[in-house]
């Protein structure tokens, strides 16, 4: 993440609105977006007790139809779309032939077809990889980014806002699964979507109608407590809740089952690309190595790679690291080697000041999803 000054080639649909609000911007994976609307710690807090605003609209989308979608599709991720309904969505990833990470993905059914909501980091490289399928047979895919950009209100009273600001009832609606709708008079996608640990809603809309949606929410969220949130904070709520990000925790050195994303697997739908090694993990037993959560006992907030090692020996290393405002304690994720993730595990993390001890814990590290104490 690079602090930036001036306006770069790409900058979210909703600069000129959050630089409005006082913004300072950030440039991630070639997008400028708003990094905090002054203390982030106030934006960190609102998502915890309240609601937060977040501009995810840097994401794609890649719409899927044909006669032989299901077909085609299914072949190319790890999760099972034959019977994804209208209204029904599901989280997914492309691999490679070795059961490598691609990119992750969720994949929503439209009746007629699907749209994949893809990271900014991996769209392109997703839509190039599906993208020759189409010439096998009745497989049509469509980049239609434009029309799917994403705003999401997330934290405990985020029902309460969407209640406020959608046109219809909001329906009890489990993850992933969605309704469409209309906030600020545009046509809407509303999906369910936890990037915190929190309850949280995707609001789907296209381009032109962000900046009225995204000014909307919080005039009418406002009334309970509604924030809007930057990446700064965002990247704190997503370690708690130990929600990894491809390009961060994840990439194409990954087995997919290495990520802790098991419910983005279908054990049970048959073959598709790099099925054999998830097949091969899951028939061993366990995997070589995993997404681990750490506490760390020292104030110094750990680099990315940073190695993790035991007794002297180098046993995995660090993606992402923050200082918890809920556990006020340093946090980290990491890969960790099989033999070492179990919970109260002691280890160290050796940083550039030296090695400084650090404990195995479950994930999330807090949030409305993570384990009782």
């Amino acid at each position: 993440m690079t602090d930036v000054t001036t306006i770069a080639a790409r900058t979210t649909p909703l600069y000129e609105n959050q630089k409005a609000l006082g913004a300072t911007f950030t440039e991630i994976a070639g997008v400028v977006t708003a990094a905090a609307f002054g203390d982030w710690l106030q934006e960190y807090s609102a998502v915890r007790s309240t609601a937060g605003l977040m501009d995810l609209s840097a994401g794609g989308a890649i719409k899927i139809g044909g006669k032989e979608a299901v077909q085609f599709l299914n072949g190319l991720v790890t999760n099972d779309v034959k019977t994804l309904e209208k209204g029904k969505g599901i989280a997914a990833a492309f691999l490679t032939g070795h059961g490598k990470v691609r990119g992750f993905a969720r994949i929503l059914g439209l009746g007629e077809g699907f749209l994949i909501l893809t990271d900014q980091q991996t769209h392109g490289a997703v839509l190039k990889y599906i993208f020759p399928f189409s010439y096998a047979g009745d497989f049509k895919v469509e980049d239609v980014s434009d029309d799917y950009r994403s705003l999401s209100v997330q934290g405990p009273k985020a029902l309460n806002v969407m209640k406020e600001v959608c046109f219809e009832p909001v329906p009890s609606l489990a993850n992933h699964e969605w309704i469409e709708t209309i906030i600020a008079g545009h046509n809407v996608m509303l999906v369910k979507a936890r990037h915190t640990g929190e309850d949280g809603y995707d609001i789907l809309a296209p381009v032109p109608a962000l900046s009225d949606i995204w000014d909307f929410v919080l005039m009418k969220g406002g009334f309970h407590g509604i924030k809007p949130v930057g990446t700064k904070a965002l990247d704190v709520l997503r370690i708690e809740a130990g929600i990894p990000v491809y390009g961060i925790d994840a990439d194409e050195s990954n087995m997919m089952l290495e990520t802790g994303l098991v419910d983005a697997v279908s054990y049970t739908k048959g073959c598709y690309t790099g099925q054999e090694a998830v097949a091969m993990a899951t028939y061993r037993g366990h995997v070589s190595k995993k997404l681990s959560g750490l506490v760390v006992a020292a104030d110094r907030i750990p680099s990315a790679k940073d190695r993790i090692s035991r007794g002297g020996k180098e046993i995995g290393y660090v993606t992402s690291a923050a200082r918890s405002p809920a556990l006020g304690a340093v946090i980290a994720l990491g890969y960790v080697k099989y033999g070492h993730f179990d919970v109260g595990t002691t280890v160290e993390v050796v940083t550039s000041d030296g090695a400084v001890p650090a404990t195995i814990v479950d994930l999330p590290f807090c949030g409305s999803s993570a384990p009782a104490n």
